[in-house]
């Protein structure tokens, strides 16, 4: 049985580093988040890949670069789509800081597609925004003001900015296990569990970055003591 040799593998000339270059940019692309990033470098990957097929080898391997072409050009053309898309972006004040703070992990696509189902609310102290055991249609995220969640021993918690209310309702389904309600006047942006579970079923990395999301706040709630609906 012959043996396999790898002591040629790393004899690292230009066009040997442009082929190992190639595949770095492949595996990086797989990391990446960003549909539009993911795309450029997958552009270069398979450029250099193109170049190192056609020069650094013995012989060229057109198939190689005839198919490495065709996916540059596949991903030329998605990017511009990407590009004009994202040119027609613009958030509010208010949106910019949800952004740059909870849902800094979306691209700014996937945001705007988020706030164009969401609805902005404004209420006073003492609103009760969850009733417990009952049917919760929302999702709801404090923007600025606080909420009170009334447990079952009598005791409360505390949610302030920044808080989700209904979002384990939303992950595991059934009534809300607590009721809420404002303690100061509070504005909050909410979304329609029906319509927020459609857009993350078409988008399933958006519903990957909902998730983390949910379990950010989670995880915030547990460490503040503060409890969820």
């Amino acid at each position: 049985m012959t043996s396999f040799d790898a002591s040629g593998l790393f004899d690292i000339g230009f066009f040997q580093a442009l082929g190992h270059l190639s595949f770095i940019l492949l595996a990086t692309s797989f990391l990446l988040r960003d549909i539009l990033h993911l795309r450029l470098v997958a552009i270069a990957a398979a450029t250099s890949n193109a170049v190192f097929s056609y020069y650094g080898l013995a012989s060229p391997n057109r198939i190689v670069v005839f198919w490495q072409s065709v996916f540059v050009l596949i991903n030329m053309i998605w990017n511009f789509f990407l590009i004009r898309d994202r040119r027609g972006i613009s958030f509010t004040e208010e949106e910019r800081e949800l952004y740059g703070t909870i849902f800094r992990a979306f691209s700014p696509l996937e945001f705007m597609n988020l706030m164009r189902i969401a609805r902005w609310e404004a209420v006073r102290d003492g609103e009760t925004l969850v009733q417990a055991d009952r049917e919760l249609d929302d999702v709801i995220l404090i923007y600025d003001g606080e909420a009170e969640v009334l447990l079952s021993d009598g005791s409360t918690r505390r949610l302030i900015d920044g808080a989700f209310i209904g979002e384990m309702s939303f992950i595991r389904g059934g009534v809300a296990t607590t009721s809420v309600q404002t303690v100061q006047a509070t504005r909050y942006v909410a979304w329609r569990k029906a319509d927020l579970r459609g857009v993350l079923d078409r988008n399933p990395a958006m519903r990957s970055t909902m998730q983390t999301v949910f379990s950010e706040d989670l995880t915030n709630k547990l460490m503040g003591g503060n409890g969820g609906a």
